[in-house]
């Protein structure tokens, strides 16, 4: 995969905490809503928060592990993918960078 521009780079590096933030406020959301609704159903929903958390264990693996220049470019796709970033974050990015993510996007759905 090919790399994104320097500048691009530098602003996921500075997004990076952010983002991460982010991404975990909106796994604890999901974990919220099974922990609300357990009762008389605890065992079924222990087994959907561990299925949950190993899911999106896997999803930011994805987003954020071992960032590289080489790499980037799946990453910010999987971030835009998964909601994570704001639109004011992803404009951020060149138009170069966010029309690459926009088209790899297509092809996924």
């Amino acid at each position: 995969m090919s790399s994104v521009p320097e500048k691009d780079w530098k602003i996921f590096r500075k997004l990076q905490n952010d983002l991460t933030a982010k991404a975990c406020e909106l796994i604890f959301v999901k974990i919220e809503e099974i922990a609300k609704n357990r009762e008389g159903t605890e065992h079924k929903s222990y087994l959907h928060l561990y299925n949950l958390i190993q899911a999106e264990d896997a999803k930011i693996a994805e987003m954020f592990n071992n960032p590289t220049r080489n790499n980037i470019l799946l990453k910010l796709v999987s971030l835009k993918n998964y909601g994570v970033f704001s639109e004011d974050q992803f404009q951020m990015f060149s138009q170069e960078t966010q029309d690459r993510i926009a088209s790899i996007l297509e092809f996924r759905c």
